[in-house]
Order: C-alpha cells, then structure tokens, then sequence
C-alpha cells in the first residue's frame, strides 16, 4: 500500500515530462515512441553494507532525481541501516524479487559516452613485406607437391 501511494505521488508530480511508458517493452535499449529520445534500461538493487542481503527497493516519490530507496528503513537479516545499490544491465533470475527497472535517457553525441568503447588501429610499414611468395611446384593432376622437389611430403 505505501508503494502505491508513493507511486501515485510520483506520477502526479511528472505531468509534464515524458514517462516513457510505452518504451523498451522488450528491448535494453531504444528510441522512445512518444518524445524520440534515445534510452537505455538498467536495473538497480539495494543490498545491505553490513551483510550485503538484498533489500526491497522503491523509487523516492520527492526529489529532483528520483532516487532509489530501501523500503524498510533497517536491514532485516543484522539490523544495519547502511546500504548500496548495485547497478545491472541485464537481469538476473534470482534478482527479479529485489530489481527496480529504471529507462534513463542516453545521449550518444555526448562525449562523456564516447570513452565507453574504442577501437585499436594499427599499420604495418609499407616498404617491408609481412609475408615472403613461396613458388613451389605442383602435380597439376591433384595439387600435390613432386617427388624430385626437395621438399618433404607428408
């Protein structure tokens, strides 16, 4: 119940931007069909500090980001109040219970986002040949090298 109160407020306080609700329905990444901004689907989950058990989570209904919250405010297993928030890509099974599902917006033209992957080039000198041509007779019945070659068959 208090989930859904705080889901309510949540929704009543965005009117204006974009929710994305019709977005990444079965995709990690894509374009929104409503704003055409360009997301990416992430799952986060709550442990404890103390004992790292999973934790239920929810999304904070007051704040400017939105931030993920434990719903119990002690840790249930040692009682520890301390937490961290694990950050997937792709969902686990055993996580499904404990994930929050958060769309975040991606710009690709940004260049905070350009160091995530990169490519290696590398050129060998013209002047020198990697590899020496070998002319070597062949039997032109099957493509076996000759008896009186010289060199060793096997």
């Amino acid at each position: 119940m208090k989930n859904l109160i705080i889901y309510l407020f949540s929704i009543m306080l965005k009117r204006s931007k974009c929710q994305h609700s019709n977005a990444l329905i079965n995709s990690n990444e894509g374009y929104c069909p409503d704003c055409g901004v360009y997301l990416k689907k992430y799952y986060y989950v709550l442990r404890c500090n103390c004992c790292s058990h999973k934790r239920e989570a929810s999304r904070a209904a007051f704040g400017a980001n939105s931030e993920i919250i434990p719903v119990s405010k002690y840790c249930p297993v040692c009682g520890g109040a301390e937490y961290y928030i694990e950050k997937y890509e792709k969902l686990n099974l055993v996580d499904i219970n404990y994930a929050i599902e958060v769309k975040e917006e991606y710009d690709i033209l940004n260049s905070a986002y350009y160091g995530e992957s990169e490519t290696k080039v590398w050129v060998e000198p013209a002047d020198e040949e990697p590899y020496q041509r070998l002319s070597l007779p062949l039997n032109s019945v099957c493509g076996l090298l000759k008896e009186g070659s010289g060199l060793p068959l096997t």
